[in-house]
């Protein structure tokens, strides 16, 4: 597996990283001056157009909630079980109204053949 850095996407992640840090030690250790802080600013949000255009070049996609969790120090394992337990959890649900649909279904069948049987 390749490291982060060595795909495109990976290099514009890194570089949007890079200066978003940059901005936030810069506001922590209190610039002297505003423009360097809106310097900053400009320098991250032209990272932006390179990290879209990477990213829009790929053809698969990173779970938004994943990287939220991630974000809040969460832990992204406990996240991705969560996951896969709800699609458990749903598949029961979605199989059961499956099984009751198709027991409906048979018993209206039933009942018809039993109309048209005593029609003749």
């Amino acid at each position: 597996r390749r490291a982060m850095s060595q795909t495109p996407l990976g290099e514009a992640l890194e570089k949007s990283i890079w200066e978003l840090h940059q901005l936030e030690k810069i506001i922590e250790l209190g610039a002297d001056d505003d423009a360097r802080v809106v310097e900053k600013i400009e320098d991250f949000v032209r990272t932006l157009t390179p990290l879209r255009e990477a990213a829009d070049a790929r053809d698969d996609e990173i779970a938004v909630d994943l990287v939220r969790e991630v974000d809040q120090g969460k832990k992204p394992m406990g996240f991705m079980i969560e996951q896969i337990l709800e699609a458990g959890r749903m598949n029961e649900l979605v199989k059961g109204k499956t099984n009751v649909f198709r027991e409906f279904h048979d018993a209206l069948e039933q009942k018809t053949k039993e109309l048209n049987a005593n029609k003749k």
